[in-house]
């Protein structure tokens, strides 16, 4: 719905604002391709980056977990050959509780990366929105749309490494 909305009104804009005089005033259109500035760009590394990092200490914190899950799951094989049933109830509780920890563990870690992917994400759109506003008004453009929303554009239209390089300039200065 969005899409076809968006398209409308590129349509309007283009027969409304850009057939003035045949040709003599060309509408400045600009395409951003949002994901490549959110991979390639300075910021978007560095929280693709920290992204990593919690990953990494997710797959310590759950293969802790999974390794004493497994010495207790051993640990009953055996002693279901000598124990009381007693026993083995006990330590088959201790990997219900196990299990169940881990499981909370690994959804509230995913939960946290949604949390934090999108929190990233909208900062850096956000930061971005600026930049854009800035190189529009001042490229003269008439429209600078999303790349997504966009079904042709030539790749002259697409302004992605130049929004990259402008978002780096400010990024650094933001950073020091």
């Amino acid at each position: 719905m969005r899409s076809g909305m968006t398209s409308v009104f590129v349509a309007a804009l283009l027969f409304l604002g850009g057939g003035t005089a045949l040709g003599a005033n060309v509408a400045k259109i600009g395409v951003v391709d949002f994901q490549r500035v959110l991979k390639e760009s300075r910021a978007g590394r560095e929280a693709a980056e920290e992204l990593r990092t919690k990953q990494s200490q997710r797959m310590e914190d759950l293969g802790r977990m999974k390794k004493n899950i497994a010495v207790l799951q051993v640990l009953i094989e055996r002693l279901e050959l000598t124990a009381t049933t007693r026993e083995i109830d006990g330590k088959r509780k201790e990997l219900e509780t196990l299990l169940t920890v881990f499981k909370q563990a690994d959804q509230k870690y995913s939960r946290l990366f949604a949390t934090i992917n999108r929190r990233q994400t909208e900062k850096i759109k956000k930061e971005l929105d600026g930049i854009i506003d800035r190189l529009g008004r001042k490229g003269g453009y008439l429209l600078i749309v999303a790349k997504k929303e966009v079904l042709y554009a030539p790749e002259s239209m697409d302004m992605t490494d130049r929004l990259i390089g402008l978002y780096d300039e400010v990024y650094k200065k933001e950073v020091r």
